[in-house]
């Protein structure tokens, strides 16, 4: 059975995806446009890729905390697609924009339950993403964590791979949840988008649930 990543968002058709490559880049304001020189919607200033602790019995017991390794990367979209479907391996696909890690120590803390990750949109990141209508683009995520929950005095090592595509998350936002039941078990869910286009499907979702 061909490897299905987690939230890999792909075109029904094939068809569908040569109507993508059909528009011409513009490379003047950072704006897509379509072939007929129409704004189709303006670039994001930053690509923001959101991890959250959701749900954690110990999320109020101050022992609480978690830390973690993550890599991003940006890749073409046809790449995955492509890959994808022959079982080839695609964490690797693209170019790595960040490599970085973290650590929040207090879960008590509320601002502590969530990671925000900024990226700017500048450079050659800003060069890839206008030339969207053409080449779609896809971001890949890559992250291990590390969560220690104080009240069930259990350590949770999680690897997150999540790949989505650019096009469906036009404001650049995508947000990822973790969730620890008091059970032991956890979940990982997203990113989803805020409206899915007619002629699209989801292949994959969360991982499932995993007991100790």
């Amino acid at each position: 059975m061909k490897r299905l990543l987690p939230i890999l968002f792909v075109l029904v058709t094939q068809p569908g995806l040569a109507a993508q490559s059909s528009a011409q880049p513009r490379h003047s304001d950072g704006n897509e446009k379509s072939a007929s020189g129409n704004a189709s919607f303006k670039l994001p200033a930053e690509i923001k890729v959101i991890l959250k602790v959701d749900e954690l019995p110990g999320a109020d017991n101050s022992g609480s905390f978690w830390e973690g390794v993550y890599e991003i990367r940006v890749a073409d979209w046809r790449t995955i697609v492509e890959k994808t479907k022959a079982d080839e391996k695609v964490e690797d696909s693209g170019v790595i924009i960040l490599q970085s890690s973290f650590s929040r120590r207090a879960l008590l803390d509320k601002g502590n339950r969530t990671l925000v990750i900024s990226i700017p949109v500048t450079g050659s990141l800003l060069e890839r993403l206008q030339q969207q209508p053409k080449t779609p683009q896809a971001f890949l995520l890559s992250s291990t964590v590390r969560l220690f929950d104080a009240q069930l005095a259990r350590n949770f090592a999680l690897k997150i791979d999540r790949i989505w595509r650019f096009k469906l998350f036009p404001d650049g936002e995508a947000t990822i949840l973790i969730r620890i039941q008091p059970d032991g078990s956890w979940s990982v869910h997203g990113p989803a988008p805020k409206e899915m286009p007619a002629g699209y499907s989801i292949i994959g979702g969360p991982p499932p649930t995993t007991k100790p």
